[in-house]
């Protein structure tokens, strides 16, 4: 950067952070504006502590993208009493049939997924919830900042209950 334009930004961000407004309050430290309405809390928060998943017995297909083995793979898993315990190909691909085994990983209940989205300390955590669904349709976390290739995202589809 050119030595002359230094002290000209300088000057520029002083006056950019002066540019706020208080605005005129008034003797109890309001401006006079109404309060406004309190509102129902919202169901599923936009940042976490998210919700568990209150089914103990169904069935989803889950997609895992990550940098690993059958990452983006959909397979459908079975859970029972809030356990993950099968976890099956939902088609036929590269060295597996539809309904072959899926590997250990992969079992995983949505409220795995959802303890994922309440990871805390998490470089970042992205949740897409659609409103009125009481489980995520995604999740997807990068738990280190300055780390590549640890990053984890889950899908989820098809959710039946037993």
């Amino acid at each position: 950067m050119k030595r002359h334009l230094v002290p000209l930004l300088a000057g520029a961000a002083v006056l950019l952070a002066g540019c706020g407004s208080v605005g005129n309050l008034g003797a109890d430290g309001t401006d006079g504006s109404p309060e406004p309405a309190p509102s129902a809390p919202d169901p599923h928060p936009i940042d976490g502590p998210w919700p568990a998943y209150d089914v103990a017995d169904y069935t989803y297909t889950l997609r895992v993208d990550c940098f690993c083995a059958d990452g983006g793979v959909p397979v459908v898993v079975t859970v029972r009493v809030g356990k993950a315990i099968d976890a099956v190909y939902a088609h036929t691909g590269r060295g597996h049939a539809a309904g072959d085994s899926a590997g250990d990983w992969m079992r995983v209940s949505i409220n795995d997924v959802i303890d994922a989205a309440n990871t805390e300390n998490a470089y970042q955590v992205r949740v897409r919830w659609p409103e009125g669904q009481d489980y995520p349709a995604s999740v997807w976390v990068d738990r280190d900042a300055n780390a590549a290739d640890e990053e984890i995202g889950y899908s989820i589809r098809n959710v039946s209950p037993a």
